[in-house]
């Protein structure tokens, strides 16, 4: 007892937890993790057995997890994104926790603000409802005007959520080393490690300025597009607790009723709304990595609207070439390479069983690439391949399961949409959209200054190093034979002479190409000046250039 009060802060709150396990049918857990002892005798002689399937047990963690409150909610919310996590089956049995919460009090709200911002509520908004128009485990949502009679909705934190949720962490991570001392099925699912990261992800949302910060970053790099509605953040109404945005209108992406009113034309409405998702997820690298139907809403006009970034992914450019390789593979149907090009995303493989994670990514390829499309989307097969992972030893970043499923995810949502919406029509119009601006006049001459200035001190210093490898060889008394390290050095150099010549010369080309793609588009002056003319000095400086050093 005194170890537990030593890792516990709330002993009562522990009893009540493992309580609701016991109400909840699952008994038998308690005992094997050596937890009954922490119950009331009468509890501890009532005989428990073990439930016979996934799907039962996943059933009664998700009721007892909605009972429990906010913090059991947001750990059954963050383990249906992570199916590499947990076994599928309570993925997609926690996914169900997406619904509203009860609200809480408006006084509540009304001390919350008036706490943050040192202001009267009335001071601050010249209306403010008082009935909330959306509840989550974290927070609730409020209609309000400004001074100035622009709408908002005012999202404000849940009063001592904070310190709830702090002594939850401390219950779950004694419970997570129990299961872990106590059950070897379980410990091979890592759960000090799953709450650990449930942690940190919990810790995050509970700083609103955070999602401001996330809004704001998406809200300008989409800014482009005129198919989506990002609400504008009102900084001087944010704080870590209280979040005041634009207050925008709009319909639930499954409400296929309302939308049918509204006259929108659905099979565009779908295409528009998995391109966005893509262009997040590929183009852009910084995407909402949460988009299911109470985030994401159709407005009159068809823009696609966007709520709640409290959960969002981030892909290098470097990973976002290796999953627009994977699309563009799709029609060929290869699915070793398919499985290759997903392999090398892995951020560890040490102890991988490679060949039997080959065989099961094979046959949930196979499923998508040789039979109809209806049956099984691209997106789910990828997140099913990356979830599989960790079974066979292959880890994969978290961001890498967050892109897998808001695609998968989005599949879904746009198949609601339009039924008749195929996934791989708009994954092919989006790698066609992404070859025509990455290979237009406009990315190329971007390629070209970034090749330029990455590679200028490399062309610079070519002749130099040239000359100093001559010199080695003409020496007088050159010695007789080389050691390994003067090789190793040898082959280094002769390296870097060929990748620096190398990039002169894709320098040039680019150049050239970029000239020409010019005139394919029917354009023959840029500034006024001939584009003959432009390309004429352009060679004629390289050679130049390339004469003076030597090269």
């Amino acid at each position: 007892m005194l170890r537990l009060r030593k890792d516990i802060r709330d002993i009562k709150r522990f009893e009540q937890i493992l309580a609701t396990f016991l109400e909840e049918g699952l008994g038998y857990y308690v005992k094997k993790g050596k937890l009954r002892w922490h119950l009331p005798f009468h509890k501890n002689v009532t005989v428990h057995k073990k439930l016979s399937s996934n799907e039962e047990l996943a059933i009664r963690l998700r009721k007892a997890f909605e009972r429990l409150g906010p913090t059991f909610i947001k750990l059954g919310q963050l383990l249906s994104l992570r199916p590499d996590l947990v076994p599928e089956e309570f993925a997609k049995e926690f996914s169900k926790l997406q619904g509203s919460v009860r609200s809480f009090p408006y006084k509540d709200v009304k001390k919350t603000i008036e706490e943050e911002f040192g202001q009267s509520i009335n001071k601050l908004f010249k209306e403010f409802d008082k009935k909330p128009i959306a509840c989550a485990s974290m927070a609730q949502v409020h209609r309000a005007k400004l001074k100035n009679g622009e709408k908002v909705a005012v999202k404000v934190q849940r009063p001592n959520v904070k310190n709830i949720i702090d002594e939850d962490l401390d219950i779950l991570f004694y419970l997570a080393k129990k299961i872990e001392k106590h059950s070897q099925k379980l410990r091979d699912y890592c759960p000090t490690d799953i709450v650990k990261e449930f942690a940190f992800y919990t810790r995050k949302e509970l700083d609103f300025r955070i999602e401001s910060n996330n809004a704001n970053r998406l809200r300008e790099q989409m800014k482009k597009n005129k198919n989506i509605t990002i609400p504008e953040i009102f900084p001087e109404l944010s704080s870590r607790r209280v979040l005041t945005m634009a207050f925008e209108e709009g319909v639930r992406l499954d409400n296929s009723a309302k939308i049918k009113r509204m006259k929108i034309d659905r099979s565009k409405l779908a295409i528009t709304g998995f391109m966005n998702i893509l262009e997040q997820v590929l183009i852009h690298g910084f995407f909402h990595a949460d988009p299911h139907p109470a985030n994401i809403f159709v407005q009159k006009d068809g823009k696609i609207l966007f709520l709640d970034f409290g959960i969002v992914g981030e892909l290098t450019r470097a990973e976002r070439k290796k999953i627009i390789q994977f699309f563009s593979m799709i029609p060929e149907k290869n699915t070793e390479r398919s499985v290759d090009i997903i392999l090398s995303l892995a951020k560890e493989m040490n102890t991988a069983d490679l060949r039997q994670f080959r065989r099961e990514a094979s046959r949930i390829l196979e499923e998508v690439y040789f039979h109809e499309i209806t049956e099984k989307g691209v997106g789910r097969a990828v997140y099913e391949v990356i979830s599989i992972g960790s079974k066979h030893g292959v880890i994969f970043d978290p961001n890498h399961v967050l892109m897998a499923k808001a695609i998968y995810q989005g599949e879904g949502l746009m198949l609601l949409v339009d039924p008749k919406f195929k996934v791989v029509s708009g994954i092919v119009s989006f790698i066609k959209k992404y070859i025509r601006v990455q290979f237009s006049p406009k990315g190329i001459a971007k390629k070209v200054t970034h090749q330029f200035w990455s590679t200028k001190d490399f062309i610079e210093e070519f002749p130099e190093h040239v000359q100093k490898i001559i010199e080695k060889i003409e020496e007088p008394e050159a010695p007789q034979r080389f050691d390994k390290r003067q090789l190793r050095q040898f082959e280094n150099d002769l390296r870097k002479i060929g990748n620096r010549k190398n990039a002169a010369l894709i320098t040039s080309l680019l150049i050239i190409a970029s000239v020409i793609l010019f005139y394919l588009e029917g354009r023959t002056h840029i500034f006024g000046i001939p584009m003959s003319v432009i390309l004429f000095i352009v060679a004629v400086t390289l050679l130049v250039y390339l004469i003076l050093k030597k090269v």
